[in-house]
């Protein structure tokens, strides 16, 4: 009896403990805000990362391998122009690696296309923010190190 109370009270103490501190959790607040373009900016190069991961998925499922850009944009035009008419209005994508104002694209597909490797980096950021993924479909957000 006495060990089911202990075990029951630490349960709860750290249930206690993990909610309590997810308050703290937050991202600390660099007393100055992100302005609106920017924050537009970075949710744009997460969306096109989405869009990336998707059309590699579709690809990579009708011909057994990932792509490169060039090859993923014959393979995918009306998705990938899909994306991009939803936020820019007569634009075309670029060469590489500048494929977009103020949007750099880095596709790299492994030698045996079994695997792939993207950036999607913002040029005006002066942080340098990016945003990251691979065929797993995660995508991770970065900066530089200051």
């Amino acid at each position: 009896m006495k060990k089911h109370q202990v075990i029951l009270s630490t349960v709860l103490l750290v249930l206690a403990l993990g909610i309590s501190t997810s308050h703290f959790a937050q991202d600390a607040s660099t007393g100055v805000e992100k302005s609106d373009q920017q924050s537009r900016n970075h949710a744009l190069a997460i969306g096109f990362l989405r869009t990336i991961n998707t059309a590699e998925a579709g690809d990579f499922s009708r011909y057994g391998s990932y792509a490169s850009w060039q090859t993923l944009l014959a393979h995918e035009p009306e998705y990938l122009n899909g994306w991009l008419s939803t936020y820019y209005t007569n634009l075309h994508f670029g060469a590489l690696p500048k494929i977009l104002p103020g949007v750099n694209l880095r596709l790299t597909v492994h030698a045996d296309g079994q695997g792939y490797d993207v950036l999607v980096e913002d040029v005006g950021d002066t942080n340098g923010y990016a945003g990251l993924s691979d065929e797993r479909g995660i995508i991770r957000e970065c900066k530089w190190l200051q």
